[in-house]
This record gives structure tokens, C-alpha cells and sequence, in this order.
């Protein structure tokens, strides 16, 4: 194959096309390098965080978001295992998002979306002064975390327990004992059936009501709950071995001072004792049927007053005394009136 040769001399040589090549190449280079860093966010001004988790983020990885109130203000820009079940997590958030964090945020692993891929949520705090970066924030063993990686993986122990030889002997039980939990369940479905036929109120009424109760006892509870602290402080008393011997020291110095003496006293004195108590008690037996009576009898004052009253009106500004009788044959009595017998 022919090659075209420049006999004026002007067209560049082989070293001079070399280095045009390495200078294109050097440019595209750097071309893409600044075109996939900006692509990253890596110009982006961000607020970095540290997130130390005593418990590990179930499919977490770099690149997971994180929220805070829902909305999504950064990534995880890496993950780091320390040791067995501790993480240490780089996270970088927009510093506009940023600005609305406090000192008193928590953080807790979550889940992004319903297909389980997790996240880092950020909880606000009661803290008012901003959030410094370069923090960290713990995420402890005991946190609370609601990821669908972590639900499937409890209901995977769930139907563990459920598949197991225990519950497989307590449907064999059922089984073989059907006949005879066949009228107790008919029993429960009838008593079930006449509850709701003469249901008085809707369950929405008995809710309401239990609503109530749930406000009452939810004021009781600190009250209680002071109650019982208060007993576990005194009785940590009892917890040393020199008060509990003092303590038995001085049951026992009741017993035999107290206790024993008045059942020996009972003992020996018994038959006068009875003569007493008999004494006592046909005394104290008519003065207390007596004293019962005297409540009835205080509450018909004001009914005897008003009796009283209706019998002796005041006629012309005199009091007369106005009886109703009911007789059969009286002549003296109409006599003794003025009238005529009838």
C-alpha cells in the first residue's frame, strides 16, 4: 500500500502526532473523570455524618438512602463492619436538608420502600441547637428498628415454632379429641350469636367507654407505679444478711413476748374469759339493734312534720284539727255533730 509523503516538509511528523494523541487522550480523560465525579455528587457541597450501630443494617449498602420525615436528604456513602454485629456508617446529606437537624436526633435502620431495601432514618430530638458535622450518632442494640428484611426474618422464627414437633402434638391432640371439643366450640358459638342479638350498643360505644377506662388507668399508672418503687426501695432493706437476721431477731422476739403470751393467757383463763365475752355480748347485742333503729326512725321525722302539719291547718287564722273517719253505724256519733243519722 502506497503512503502519501509531504515533500514540502510541512506536515507534522510521527513524534509530533504522538503527542497530539497523548494530549487528546490526557483531555478525555479528565473529561470523563470530572463527568463521573459530578455524576457521583463529589462537587456537591454535603454535611457528613458518622453513625456508629451496635446491631447491623440488614441489607444495608453504600449508595441506601437516608430519610428524615419521610423525605430522602442523603446516601450512605460507606458501610464498615467492626467487629461481630457493629457497623460504623458514612452517610453524607444535602446541607440545605441539613440545617433542620438538632443535637437530639437519633438514628434507627428502616426500610426505603415496600420491596425491603433498607435505609437509615433520621428521628428528631427534643435538642434546639443545630447538628455539628462530623458527628456521630449511635443507633443502639436495643433500638428500634422497622425494616421488612427484619419482618420476614421474624416471621421466618414464627413459622419456625409453628413447624415444630410441639405444635404438630397439639394438632394431633385436636384431632384426635374433636368429638369432644365439638360442644364446648357450639356452645361458645351460641352464647357468641345471643350476645350479639341482644346487643344493647354498638362495639363502637363499648370502645368509646374503653377509651375511658384506658385514660383512667394511664393516670393511675404513675401513681402505681411510685407505689411500687417505693416498696422495692424499702424493701431493699430486707437484701442485707445483717437486717434480715435483725429483722428475724425481732419477729421472733414477738412471737415469744407478744403472741405466745396471749395464747397462754386464752388457755389458762378460758372459762372466765367465756363468762365475760357472754356478758359483753348480751349487752352489747340490744344496745347495737337498738342503735340500728335510730337512722329509720331520724329519717320519718321529716314525714311525721309534714303529717303533722296537714292535720292541724289554719282556718281564719286558727288551727284546726281535721280527722277523717270511717265508720259503718254510729248514731251517737251524728248526734254529738249536729247531724242526722243515715
Amino acid at each position: 500500500m502506497s503512503m502519501f509523503k509531504d515533500h514540502s516538509g510541512r506536515s507534522a511528523g510521527p513524534w509530533r502526532l504522538r503527542l497530539r494523541g497523548l494530549v487528546i487522550a490526557v483531555v478525555l480523560v479528565t473529561v470523563a473523570i470530572v463527568v463521573s465525579s459530578y455524576a457521583r455528587g463529589s462537587f456537591a457541597d454535603k454535611f457528613d455524618l458518622t453513625i456508629d450501630a451496635a446491631t447491623l443494617g440488614e441489607g444495608l449498602a453504600p449508595g441506601a438512602e437516608v430519610k428524615f420525615r419521610g423525605y430522602a436528604i442523603g446516601t450512605v456513602r460507606e458501610v464498615n463492619t467492626e467487629g461481630y454485629g457493629h457497623q460504623r456508617i458514612e452517610v453524607q446529606i444535602d446541607r440545605k436538608q441539613a440545617a433542620a437537624l438538632t443535637e437530639g436526633v437519633t438514628a434507627r435502620f428502616t426500610s426505603s420502600n415496600v420491596f425491603g431495601s433498607s435505609a437509615i432514618e433520621l428521628v428528631a430530638g427534643s435538642g434546639t441547637a443545630p447538628l455539628h458535622e462530623n458527628a456521630t450518632l449511635q443507633i443502639g442494640e436495643n433500638a428500634t428498628n422497622a425494616t421488612v428484611a427484619g419482618v420476614f426474618r421474624r416471621a421466618a422464627r414464627l413459622t419456625q415454632v409453628l413447624d415444630s414437633a410441639t405444635v404438630h402434638r397439639l394438632f394431633d391432640l385436636l384431632l384426635d379429641n374433636a368429638s369432644s371439643l365439638e360442644p364446648v366450640l357450639q356452645s361458645f358459638f351460641d352464647t357468641a350469636r345471643l350476645l350479639a342479638d341482644g346487643q344493647q350498643a354498638p362495639v363502637g360505644h363499648y370502645l368509646g367507654i374503653g377509651a375511658d377506662m384506658t385514660g383512667a388507668f394511664a393516670d393511675l399508672t404513675p401513681s402505681a407505679g411510685h407505689a411500687v418503687l417505693g416498696v422495692l426501695e424499702q424493701a431493699a432493706y430486707f437484701g442485707d444478711p445483717a437486717n434480715q437476721d435483725r429483722t428475724n431477731k425481732a419477729t421472733d422476739g414477738v412471737n415469744q413476748a407478744v403472741l405466745l403470751g396471749i395464747s397462754n393467757l386464752l388457755q389458762h383463763n378460758n372459762p372466765e374469759l367465756e363468762k365475760v365475752l357472754s356478758g359483753v355480748l348480751d349487752l352489747a347485742v340490744p344496745i347495737s339493734v337498738s342503735l340500728g333503729t335510730v337512722a329509720p326512725a331520724y329519717n320519718r321525722i321529716p314525714n311525721l312534720l309534714r303529717a303533722m302539719d296537714g292535720a292541724f291547718p289554719v282556718v281564719d287564722g286558727r288551727v284546726q284539727l281535721q280527722l277523717d273517719l270511717i265508720v259503718k253505724t254510729m248514731p251517737y256519733l251524728a248526734d254529738s255533730l249536729g247531724g242526722v243519722p243515715k
